[in-house]
């Protein structure tokens, strides 16, 4: 390893545990531009590369340095900057595509939320159906018994208790003679109970 790399030993500083807390920290000299602050320590040099120096042991007192510059945007190579644009790309359609699934499933959750909330009417509905279907019957059939009682007053429909109503005589100029000629032609059915 290169000498270059090692760098001055830095002045111990008293430490926080030494000092009493009654006591002001010493303050810092007010630096003049240009001047250094604090202990002097040489100047920073350039470390060679490995290509530009001959031997570990020979370091040459001004070494030749070679900078190598980082790509910049402009400079990046056309593959660097098509991998950047998809990358971008692709989180722009991976946000589309995750909204889009949460809200095919915030429309599906509320689908069959109103699918079950219309399915439980349904069969509520379905329910009242035969209920009610099944007290018509009863019903009928109670009433059916009663009729057939001879104590219930009833008689059986018979064409001899059947009554008969005429048609009250048509108004002149209110029907056409086609209404009449239906009317006269109709068979004699009755009207009424």
């Amino acid at each position: 390893m290169s000498t270059a790399f090692r760098s001055a030993p830095r002045p111990r500083r008293p430490s926080a545990a030494r000092r009493s807390p009654l006591q002001p920290l010493p303050a810092k000299p007010r630096s003049v531009r240009g001047a250094p602050s604090g202990p002097s320590r040489p100047p920073l040099r350039a470390v060679p590369s490995p290509r530009a120096v001959p031997s570990p042991r020979a370091v040459p007192s001004a070494p030749a340095v070679t900078v190598k510059r980082l790509p910049t945007a402009r400079k990046m190579p056309l593959w660097i900057r098509f991998l950047v644009q998809l990358h971008r790309g692709s989180l722009v359609v991976t946000f589309i595509l995750v909204i889009t699934a949460l809200a095919v499933y915030g429309s599906t959750v509320y689908t069959q939320q109103l699918w079950s909330k219309e399915y439980r009417k349904l069969k509520t509905l379905t329910r009242n159906e035969r209920e009610i279907a099944a007290t018509t019957a009863s019903l009928e059939n109670q009433l059916a018994l009663s009729a057939e009682r001879p104590e219930s007053g009833l008689v059986p429909q018979t064409p001899s208790n059947t009554i008969f109503l005429q048609p009250a005589p048509q108004r002149q100029g209110s029907t056409t003679s086609s209404n009449v000629q239906t009317v006269e032609a109709a068979p004699n059915t009755p009207l009424g109970y």
